[in-house]
């Protein structure tokens, strides 16, 4: 993606976000998140048997990465960071503790939310079509959300 795009994907993201999700959109982002753990973030990509679904597979894992996991990781590090710096005023001496602390709490809180933000992204990128795998049990989940959401398509 170009800058631009990415730029602009990442602030719709964010607005969809901060406005806060019905019931019916977090069930579908549930779902969303179910296909994604399942056929891209807990499985090899690689043993897609045709290259545009490795690929693919392989684009999405990526950005899963980078957006979710490395994110939180900094987010979380930063949390730490913070943690640290009030404790070496209180205490006015350096500690590791906080990091060892924080860093995990923070990383497993901001994952999930970082997860939810861009979804919808990961959702989308796995639209191969009806002719493979991958593209096939996205259409199948892609219809479930569209019956809750009541919608022909999103």
């Amino acid at each position: 993606m170009s800058r631009a795009i990415r730029r602009y994907v990442n602030s719709k993201e964010e607005m969809e976000y901060n406005r806060g999700l019905s019931a019916e959109e977090m069930q579908a982002a549930k779902l969303r998140k179910a296909f994604i753990q399942k056929y891209i973030a807990d499985f090899d990509t690689n043993f897609y048997k045709t290259q545009e679904e490795r690929d693919w597979g392989y684009v999405v894992r990526r950005e899963y990465r980078y957006d979710v996991t490395y994110t939180s990781l900094v987010d979380g590090w930063a949390c730490a960071a913070a943690v640290s710096m009030v404790r070496m005023f209180q205490t006015k001496r350096f500690s590791w503790a906080p990091y060892f602390v924080v860093w995990p709490i923070a990383y497993l809180y901001f994952q999930p939310i970082q997860f939810l933000k861009h979804n919808k992204k990961y959702f989308d990128m796995c639209n191969l079509g009806e002719t493979f795998y991958l593209g096939r049990e996205r259409n199948k989940v892609l219809a479930e959300c569209n019956r809750i959401l009541d919608r022909e398509d999103f």
